[in-house]
């Protein structure tokens, strides 16, 4: 993660540069695929004091960008303000993506189990598993069969986002099993 660090009608001091490098390299934690981190620092003649000092921070990751500014007094207090605040977007944004996996993970897995049967002439399951189905298109689907050498191949839609079966066909072709709503 690089932190760029710029003022506006201040100069920055050693000591500020490090307390933003500190204050804005906890967030690191939460998220590492951050690319950038643009702080900028201003002063500003303000009727309001206490928003005189001004501390703005972009941040730059896969293809999100995020953004917080905070005025204050102080410029170390200001820099607090912010810090937090893009803190907050961090975590927030981790949580939205660890949910959405989860919610994937459990849409797309499929479980089998085994079945109690007492006849003993009567077919039994003599083994159980347990696979996550990536979402593909048909024609993945088909190209992951004929790569398997398989009679059929279960996959999750992903058009119909939906539990689909493809398997091979006497003729040579593909025959789909798709669920009906």
């Amino acid at each position: 993660m690089q932190i760029l660090i710029s003022g506006k009608n201040i100069q920055l001091s050693d000591s500020l540069k490090e307390y933003v490098e500190e204050k804005i390299g906890k967030i690191k934690k939460y998220f590492d695929s951050i690319l950038e981190v643009d702080v900028t620092l201003s002063v500003t003649k303000s009727s309001v004091p206490e928003k005189s000092k001004c501390a703005e921070v972009i941040l730059f990751s896969n293809g999100i960008t995020m953004h917080a500014k905070e005025s204050h007094s102080d410029m170390y207090a200001a820099i607090d303000l912010v810090s937090d605040k893009i803190e907050r977007q961090v975590k927030k944004h981790k949580e939205k993506i660890q949910t959405r996996t989860k919610k994937v993970n459990m849409k797309y897995e499929a479980m089998h189990s085994l079945l109690a049967v007492d006849e003993s002439d009567a077919p039994r399951i003599i083994r159980s598993s347990k696979f996550g189905m990536k979402p593909m298109y048909l024609e993945e689907a088909a190209e992951q069969l004929k790569i398997l050498e398989q009679e059929f191949f279960v996959f999750s839609n992903a058009k119909t986002e939906e539990v689909n079966v493809i398997y091979k066909r006497k003729d040579g072709n593909f025959g789909l099993i798709e669920p009906e709503v």
